[in-house]
Order: structure tokens, then C-alpha cells, then sequence
């Protein structure tokens, strides 16, 4: 595996999927796609937040509205990339929530199973309702967007923490599963990331200290690209860093 020897140009013609495309590790995900030459699907629960990347990528780009919250949501954006694109490339999962951040005896039971419905429940039913897309394809990738607390749980962070860690276990579980399927699966963990839900959770951090989105996208591109054949691996995305020039 060397990143710093993938060849962009051979990352184009794909079709993917960016959940929480317009802001964020989404959104330079998404950008970087486009530019290259992929058709994207990208996703945000309020889809006049995409218009900026509508109008900057006429051609290419595709925005769907997507309520995790909602299993008539999903399946409807599902339904719509069948009929249009029969298959799908790359499935990113990167939408997802922050929930209550704090010790656990002061956290409700209601944002307890929003968090882990939308972080976990929603990505299975997502998963599973493209498979047969995925399966379409002749070298798929299914890239998991993890986190620190997902890795290392630790106090405070709760239902998120949870959250990432069971889809964590999904990762590996699926990885086993499709490892005789042209599908590959694998989690990503930005880490520290200079994204407005890290904002929400550690408002006191000097932003400017950390990496900005689009420094961490790297290891993304290789997994999405046709050179990668790892499965069920976790990857820190922070390793890669300034490993690869785009």
C-alpha cells in the first residue's frame, strides 16, 4: 500500500455516494469526486444546502435529500439511485450526529436513541438497501467514517461513542460476509478534524490547529480507488496526511 503512487487520473467514471455532502469531510470529499471526473450523489437533510455544489457542478453532481431520522427517507433515496444509476461504486458514510455530550446519568433516553437510529440503524438500512447496487459493480468500496471514541470509548461522549463502536463491529462483520464479493468494506477515522460537529463538541478548540477537511480526504481517495484491496481494515486518516498530491 502506498498512497503517495495512486495515480488520480485512474479515479474518475465512478459512481459514488457522499452522505452529508455539503459541509464538512463530506463536502471536500464530494468537491475532490467531482473534479476528478466521478459521478456524485451527495446527500444533506436539507437539500437547498447543496445548491452551491448544484450549480458549481452542473453535470455531474446529483443532490438528494436524506433524513436519517427517516426510514421512508432512506429508502426513497435508495429507490432513486436504482432506477437511475442501476449501480453504485463507493459508498461513503459519512452523515451522522453528535448526540449529548456528558456523562451518561445526565443524558435522555429519547436523544440516547436518536443518536445510535441515525449512527447505527440508519447506516445498516442504508447498507443493506444498496447492496445490490454495490454488487453491480466490478470493485466496489463501502467506507465507513468512524471516530477516536469510536476506536476508544471513553467518558462523556456516550451515544456517539456507542454508536461509532458498534459500526466499527458492522464494518468487520460485513467485511467477512462480501470477502468473496467484489465489495470491500473498511473504516476511516478522521480524527481530529476541524468539522462544525467537533465545533458543537469542544467549542473552546482553536480550529486553526487542527486539520482542515481537506487535508485528511487521502486515505478516502485510495480506498475508492481501484488500486485498494484491503477489507474489514481500520485506517487513521491522519497517517496520510500530505502522502498524496491533489
Amino acid at each position: 500500500m502506498d498512497i503517495g503512487k495512486l495515480n488520480l487520473q485512474y479515479l474518475k467514471s465512478k459512481t459514488i455516494l457522499v452522505t452529508g455532502a455539503s459541509r464538512g469531510i463530506g463536502l471536500a470529499l464530494t468537491e475532490k469526486f467531482l473534479d476528478l471526473g466521478n459521478i456524485v450523489i451527495g446527500t444533506s437533510r436539507d437539500k437547498s444546502n447543496l445548491e452551491s455544489l448544484t450549480n458549481k457542478f452542473e453535470r455531474n453532481f446529483y443532490p438528494e435529500q436524506l433524513n436519517l431520522s427517516s426510514e421512508e427517507s432512506i429508502k426513497g433515496l435508495c429507490k432513486a439511485i436504482r432506477d437511475k444509476f442501476q449501480k453504485l461504486d463507493v459508498l461513503i458514510l459519512n452523515a451522522g450526529v453528535l448526540g449529548e455530550v456528558g456523562p451518561i446519568k445526565n443524558s435522555s433516553y429519547k436523544s440516547w436513541c436518536e443518536t445510535i437510529n441515525v449512527n447505527l440503524n440508519s447506516q445498516y438500512l442504508l447498507i443493506k438497501s444498496l447492496l445490490n447496487c454495490l454488487e453491480e459493480s466490478k470493485k466496489a468500496s463501502i467506507i465507513v467514517v468512524s471516530s477516536s471514541v469510536g476506536r476508544s470509548p471513553r467518558s462523556n461522549w456516550g451515544s456517539y461513542s456507542v454508536s461509532k463502536a458498534s459500526m466499527e463491529a458492522l464494518t468487520l462483520i460485513l467485511s467477512q460476509e462480501l470477502e468473496e464479493t467484489s465489495i470491500t468494506v473498511n473504516s476511516v477515522n478522521p480524527g481530529a478534524t476541524a468539522t462544525k460537529m467537533r465545533k458543537e463538541a469542544l467549542p473552546n478548540e482553536d480550529q486553526s490547529k487542527i486539520p482542515q477537511p481537506k487535508d485528511i480526504i487521502p486515505i478516502f481517495l485510495y480506498l475508492a480507488s481501484n488500486e485498494a484491496t484491503e477489507n474489514g481494515e481500520v485506517f487513521n486518516a491522519r497517517d496520510f496526511i500530505g502522502l498524496l498530491n491533489y
